[in-house]
């Protein structure tokens, strides 16, 4: 568990570096914006590759467009595609290309972004999207300027999955914008893409927009906002914000993105007590959300969860909550309390669960909620680390696209140990379906036998904050808690 004095080093680090930053402050120009992303882990920016933190698939959505792509409100934009259509049925997207180059002046051409296309589905076939591609039947080139993209079965949200940027495409290592690299010292500085001709091979440098990008942990990043140092920080999580509270960032200026995703326990272990889904419901029940949501410092409208799909995604006519969704929390409270002291009385004692969390104040904050809550019916929790062994982890993942499909997934049986069969079969005959009222209905019936399975315990929407101030260029929250670099500097994505 990290410690207070853990806590007061992280908090005294960004007072310590805000004042050795304080000389580098600059005037305000919207033509020049410098960026810093928060990475726990590793801070390297490397945009090619599968396994891309935040920090590289924010520059590779910079450098390799996709055939679409998302602009700052999280919207599916034109990209490489200056337009597409979709057939009835739903099994056929067909893109037209802009006329348009690579960044050593070479043609785009259908049939190289058909080649690339086919190329990057296979290598995603290890990526966080390996389960989302595999709906893709066939790519092909149709003409100079157009492809088609053929799939098994309807995907309502394919558009969504291609303005991924993972799906940004490089070309012998050459992309097509909407910026190019224009150095690398001290972090990672973009221009304008001016579309080169084959004689020049060099794009102009004539526009004065750029774009600066670097990583750091949570606390540096904070710093160097709170000194002028840089003006846009993104990719903050529920964890940073008793250090935004620390260092006395404006409410104005810490924005929250409405995102859907996962964000609770998921079991990755389940001896005694937690084998029996009957107990685990025991923890989903004890957990007091509100109380837990309103624990961190600088968020107001933290929205708790009770369920795995969206609302916004369920199917008219079919309820899956769980059973006890309307009672008060003082009933769930004594239910659980009764329930334990069975347990105990004819099974013996409860061994603590034990819960890996990120080495941070807010996750500390999140334990000892939950801990406090499982102590009022009779068990009791334990924290450990990220790389420990461990009864359930934080699950805390943003949605790609807006699917029921996609929330599932995260729990069949190739994802997680605990899982059922049965929900597997039943994903695979959702996923056939051609019809998407039958495909609908499939996946709520998954749903429906997820929560009884409790293999995951929802808390709440996950938390995503950037901070940048309210006038800031090319700076909107959005549903995809996606912020594209170009538009910072008044750069169109095509």
């Amino acid at each position: 568990m990290i410690s207070r004095s853990t806590f007061w080093l992280q908090w005294f680090s960004i007072g310590l570096l805000a004042i050795l930053l304080g000389a580098c402050s600059f005037a305000g120009d919207e033509d020049q914006v410098r960026v810093t992303v928060v990475e726990d882990g590793e801070a390297r920016i490397n945009p090619i590759g599968t396994r891309l933190n935040f920090t590289s698939s924010t520059m590779r959505a910079a450098i390799a467009k996709g055939l679409v792509g998302l602009d700052e409100e999280g919207r599916v934009v034109p990209a490489l595609a200056a337009r597409w259509i979709v057939t009835d049925d739903g099994l056929s997207y067909i893109f037209r290309l802009f006329d348009a180059k690579w960044d050593d002046g070479r043609q785009i051409t259908a049939e190289r972004v058909a080649r690339l296309l086919r190329e990057r589905f296979t290598e995603l076939r290890k990526s966080r999207l390996r389960y989302d591609i595999t709906v893709v039947d066939e790519v092909v080139s149709m003409t100079g300027r157009v492809i088609e993209i053929r799939l098994d079965s309807p995907h309502p949200n394919f558009l969504q999955l291609l303005a991924q940027p993972e799906l940004g495409l490089f070309r012998a290592g050459h992309g097509a914008g909407p910026m190019r690299v224009l150095d690398e010292d001290n972090g990672i500085k973009l221009k304008q893409f001016d579309e080169p001709s084959e004689e020049e091979g060099e794009a102009t440098e004539e526009d004065d927009r750029w774009v600066s990008l670097r990583s750091e942990p949570a606390a540096n990043a904070i710093a160097r906002y709170q000194a002028g140092g840089v003006q846009v920080v993104l990719n903050g999580k529920y964890h940073h914000l008793p250090l935004v509270d620390a260092a006395g960032v404006s409410s104005n200026d810490l924005r929250l993105d409405p995102v859907a995703g996962l964000f609770g326990l998921r079991f990755i272990r389940a001896n005694g007590f937690w084998a029996v889904p009957d107990n685990r419901e025991i923890l989903s029940m004890a957990i007091n959300r509100p109380a837990l949501l309103t624990s961190f410092p600088g968020v107001s409208a933290w929205q708790s969860r009770l369920k795995i799909i969206p609302e916004a995604l369920d199917v008219e006519g079919l309820n899956t909550y769980p059973d006890w969704a309307s009672m008060t929390m003082e009933a769930r409270i004594a239910f659980a309390r009764n329930h334990v002291r069975q347990w105990k009385a004819s099974e013996g004692p409860i061994i603590p669960l034990t819960i890996a969390l990120p080495d941070a104040a807010g996750a500390d904050i999140l334990f000892k909620r939950i801990q406090s809550d499982l102590r009022r019916v009779g068990l009791d929790a334990r924290k450990v680390s990220l790389t420990e062994d461990a009864d359930v982890r934080l699950m805390d993942e943003i949605a790609p696209y807006d699917s029921a499909q996609w929330f599932l997934k995260q729990f069949t049986c190739v994802k997680t140990p605990i899982c059922l069969n049965d929900a597997d079969t039943k994903i695979e005959e959702a996923d056939a379906a051609t019809n998407l009222e039958i495909k609908a209905r499939l996946y709520a019936e998954v749903e429906d036998m997820l929560v009884d399975h409790y293999n995951f315990i929802p808390i709440a929407v996950p938390i995503r904050w950037s901070i940048a101030r309210q006038a800031q260029r090319g700076f909107a929250v959005n549903p995809r808690g996606w912020h594209p670099l170009n538009t910072l500097v008044g750069i169109p994505i095509s």
